[in-house]
């Protein structure tokens, strides 16, 4: 204490000058303790590693001659499971939280909403403004649209390939639980008049319902994470034509919750995860489609546009590369899709 005095008086130092020097340096090194003690709680960033990129891999579904099959493909071990397109009429969602409903376009069906709750008084199609549902499959761009709590009449064509005294059936869509869907049906003069339950299950994407046998529950799709691509007959609306143009195309669908962009700027060996990630994706299951491939008329043949590559990104994040190489099997016939794929 006689020191800092002496320094004080000198006019070296000041006491509470050197005090307030002290308390900084201790406040630093409080700090710096402080910092070093939490960082140790912390383990630091460790960088991602990517798994290598799988396996490359050429495969072919049968959708025949006349494309009368569709076929589900599970890229991550190539199993497929096949039906035939136009075994169901109405397709359901299957989720607990779903409520939408489409028709099977590849088998041309059509419908109407005919602003009535009388379900006897629908006995014709006269005066009928029909509706198709978009291949897109966007939710908000359904035929049916919004039907819950309405219960109004539906008048359904299933298209011109089915009997005359079966063609047409008239619908109520009376409920949707968490459970199942509630629908009552008839043929336009009221005949084969069923009410039906179609069950929901959150394993699968959808399910299918078929007027069939008096109405079955077709099983006909894979579990959602058990399939990627659906090779099928479905419609394609060309709105560059006037009146609208519905017609029949043979492509490919995806699963929804998937996506998918593509490019032709890459070559497909060149293609890899850096590459694919920095591409822009779209969700719409008709992304990939029909236009893979187009009808040469020199040739009298389908030719493929193998340049053309489809990046997708699964329901769980994975990327694949795919490409379209043939569209004939060894004998020569159509209707057997050939493409190369790879996990990135």
């Amino acid at each position: 204490m006689k020191v800092f005095c002496a320094l004080e008086k000198s006019g070296i130092f000041k006491v509470d000058q050197l005090l307030r020097h002290l308390n900084s340096i201790v406040s630093v090194i409080a700090v710096w303790l402080f910092i070093t003690a939490m960082s140790s709680c912390f383990k630091g960033d460790t960088a991602m590693v990517l798994p290598p990129p799988g396996d490359a891999h050429i495969s072919q579904v049968a959708l025949t001659a006349d494309y009368h099959r569709q076929q589900y493909f599970n890229l991550s071990n190539g199993d497929t499971l096949g039906s035939n397109y136009d075994s169901w009429d109405l397709c359901f969602e299957a989720a607990t939280s779903g409520w939408h409903i489409w028709m099977n376009g590849g088998n041309l069906a059509l419908i109407a909403r005919m602003n009535t709750k009388n379900f006897d008084s629908v006995s014709s199609i006269s005066g009928v403004t029909w509706k198709w549902d978009e291949s897109s499959w966007n939710p908000d761009s359904t035929a049916i649209g919004e039907w819950r709590n309405s219960q109004e009449v539906y008048l359904l064509d299933l298209g011109y390939l089915k009997p005359a005294e079966k063609r047409y059936k008239k619908i109520i869509f009376q409920s949707v639980s968490d459970a199942a869907y509630e629908m009552e049906y008839a043929n336009l003069d009221g005949s084969d008049w069923h009410n039906v339950q179609i069950p929901k299950n959150d394993l699968y994407t959808f399910k299918y319902f078929s007027f069939e046998e008096n109405g079955n529950l077709p099983d006909i799709e894979p579990k959602r994470q058990d399939w990627h691509l659906q090779f099928t007959h479905y419609r394609y609306i060309f709105y560059d034509q006037h009146p609208a143009l519905p017609y029949l195309v043979t492509g490919v669908l995806i699963n929804p919750g998937m996506a998918v962009a593509i490019d032709s700027t890459m070559t497909f060996s060149k293609i890899g995860y850096q590459e694919a990630v920095a591409l822009n994706f779209a969700d719409n299951r008709d992304i990939i489609g029909y236009g893979w491939k187009y009808y040469d008329f020199d040739k009298a043949a389908y030719v493929v546009h193998s340049n053309i590559n489809y990046i997708l990104r699964d329901l769980n994040g994975v990327y694949w590369k795919l490409r379209f190489i043939d569209f004939y099997n060894e004998q020569g016939e159509k209707g057997y899709p050939q493409f190369e794929y790879q996990r990135l």
